[in-house]
């Protein structure tokens, strides 16, 4: 149900009613957790109506993802109290005295690590996510309009693009300040869902002191138990927020090498986006339900690949210019090392990669691996061509401070310069690392070509998606980013 609404030229924003908790799950613990993510799925007792609806539609909002870093669960409040938390408390108490158990043979440092990222954790802070629908712009640009301002005031976001809508969620606390941080780039706010009120451009800039639309009230939901953590902090940013996007980039860029997290990229994965058909059928939806349950059965036996992630021992790009600091990691191991060695790769159906999306006004929408498209895309619309193909670029944001903002619209902003700097005094290509192409790809009119991406934000991680032609462009603009910012490190 949609609460409220602003609209970008032709495109939709609404706000959806529930409040939601973010859950991050070690990928090393999904088997153990697979229990509460198929009760959250295909289970008939959310409500006295869940019966009665199709379980593709029983959500206002569920995001499930299954990354290289962790399983992401973004789910309603309520849900999140019913199923998640019991387990993630019992799993995390017996984590917390296996770890107890091994301070003796460990420094303490490394086991307070390896305790850390056993952790299942649960954001104590409500979330509200934000749709927005139709075709104002182009994926890549509409991830920029839209979290720039919000990146701005200094607001920490999760940004998913899904096949017919893209969800910003935002703490639920900061409702009304997400509302006066777009009315002042130009977004027209209007407290009737359907309405159309104005056509203006997110970049025309509206009066700084525009009002807010909507209540910014609601329920703020604490826990006691030391088994949750805030995933985003609830406090005042310690330092201003950025003036412009290119500071916004340099920040964004600076967070990310000083706590050295990299893109990885899994070679063998390629992506096909797809969704449900807007017209139910029953025998669809059962289909795409038997099909969805075996995979997500068959990948609780955890990839070695994602053990290899979380434990660091990702494979890096060559750098042979000896800079250490700015390279980009590019994980392209051979088939045999990525996929558990008690796996046939002609018959394992286990998902390296896959992120679902349920909503209530919306078809469920899907990211799967192309080689599972046999199993579960007979019942999917969407672009299955090996030559749409994608390519998930994963970034390892468990180290970061809690409260870090501008994580999405600095990559997207970074990507969108293609793979120049947008700066004086351009670093040459030869400074990148060998194969990285020879510089920037450009129009006929000599303009850069940006990248084609969409965004996939988890709990503890964060996701570009580029087509596989665009990829070593993508890494190209990344390490430039990386390069940059280590000039002045």
């Amino acid at each position: 149900m949609m609460a409220d609404s602003m609209n970008l030229i032709t495109a939709q924003i609404s706000f959806l009613e529930p409040h939601l908790a973010l859950i991050h799950v070690p990928i090393e613990l999904y088997s153990l957790f697979l229990q509460p993510i198929l009760r959250l799925l295909f289970g008939e007792d959310h409500d006295e109506d869940a019966g009665r609806v199709s379980w593709t539609s029983r959500h206002d909002f569920l995001n499930v993802s299954i990354t290289p870093v962790e399983c992401s669960i973004m789910c309603s409040r309520v849900l999140a109290d019913r199923f998640v938390v019991p387990v993630a408390e019992a799993l995390n108490r017996l984590y917390a005295t296996s770890g107890a158990r091994n301070d003796n043979d460990s420094s303490s440092k490394e086991a307070n690590g390896s305790h850390r990222k056993t952790q299942i954790h649960i954001s104590t802070e409500d979330y509200i996510a934000i749709q927005v629908d139709g075709q104002g712009l182009d994926a890549g640009q509409r991830v920029l309009e839209l979290t720039s301002p919000l990146a701005m005031a200094g607001i920490s976001i999760f940004f998913i693009t899904t096949y017919f809508s893209d969800y910003i969620l935002v703490p639920f606390r900061q409702r009304r300040t997400v509302t006066k941080a777009l009315q002042q780039r130009g977004f027209v706010f209007s407290h009737t869902a359907d309405a159309f009120v104005s056509q203006l451009s997110p970049s025309s800039p509206a009066s700084p002191d525009g009002g807010s639309g909507g209540s910014g009230s609601g329920r703020h939901r604490t826990w006691p138990s030391p088994f949750h953590e805030t995933i985003t902090s609830t406090s005042t940013p310690a330092t201003p927020p950025a003036k412009d996007i290119p500071e916004l980039q340099m920040r964004t860029f600076t967070k990310l090498k000083r706590n050295n997290v990299t893109p990885l990229v899994d070679g063998a994965v390629r992506l096909a986006s797809c969704a449900g058909s807007r017209e139910y059928s029953l025998e669809s939806e059962d289909r795409l339900k038997n099909d969805l349950l075996q995979v997500l059965l068959a990948t609780a036996a955890v990839p070695l690949r994602a053990k290899q992630i979380a434990t660091g021992t990702t494979t890096a790009a060559a750098d042979t210019n000896g800079d250490n600091n700015a390279h980009v990691e590019s994980a392209v191991p051979d088939t045999e090392e990525s996929i558990s060695d008690y796996r046939d790769s002609e018959t394992d159906f286990g998902a390296r990669f896959l992120s679902l999306t349920i909503t209530s006004g919306e078809p469920i929408s899907l990211l799967i691996e192309h080689r599972l498209l046999d199993r579960l895309g007979a019942s999917l619309l969407g672009a299955k061509s090996v030559d749409d193909a994608l390519v998930p670029i994963t970034l390892d944001l468990r180290d970061l401070p809690l409260e870090a903002t501008g994580i999405v619209c600095g990559v997207a902003g970074r990507l969108a310069q293609g793979d120049s700097t947008g700066l004086d005094g351009d670093l040459h290509e030869k400074e990148l690392s060998p194969g990285s192409g020879s510089g920037s790809s450009r129009t006929d009119d000599g303009e850069v070509e940006s990248i084609d991406i969409s965004f996939l934000s988890t709990a503890r991680a964060g996701t570009v998606i580029v087509r596989a032609s665009q990829l070593q462009r993508a890494l190209n603009a990344l390490e430039v980013g990386m390069k940059l910012v280590g000039r002045d490190l």
